[in-house]
């Protein structure tokens, strides 16, 4: 028996994902504008800030939905979400820190007289 799609699974995976990116995004600026600011390389080898953090913005991002948007985010999404803004704003860190240490960036830091 070939499985059919609904236009309501359709719709709803997609608002899913919508959902899933802007919550990840709200987590990720939650995380980068704390003070003080997080490591994020303890926390990416996990660490009691870590899990403080996550049960503080998770429960943060599920009361600002529901709040502001009257959405009620399931666990499973909110888990995701901000696992993907820890992981992203790591890579990001990383790539940071490698672009600044780079042969490319030397011109740069000439001008700036650094």
């Amino acid at each position: 028996m070939a499985a059919t799609l609904s236009l309501e699974t359709i719709v709803g995976e997609s608002f899913m994902k919508d959902q899933l990116a802007d919550v990840t995004y709200w987590l990720a600026l939650q995380i980068s504008k704390s003070d003080p600011p997080v490591n994020l390389d303890e926390i990416y080898q996990g660490s009691v800030e870590l899990d403080y953090l996550y049960q503080t913005l998770t429960n943060k991002a599920q009361h600002y939905w529901w709040t502001e948007n009257g959405i009620e985010l399931s666990p499973m999404l909110v888990n995701n979400a901000f696992f993907r803004a820890v992981a992203s704003l790591y890579e990001r860190n990383l790539e940071f820190s490698r672009s600044r240490n780079c042969k490319e960036t030397d011109w740069v830091k000439g001008l700036l007289h650094l």
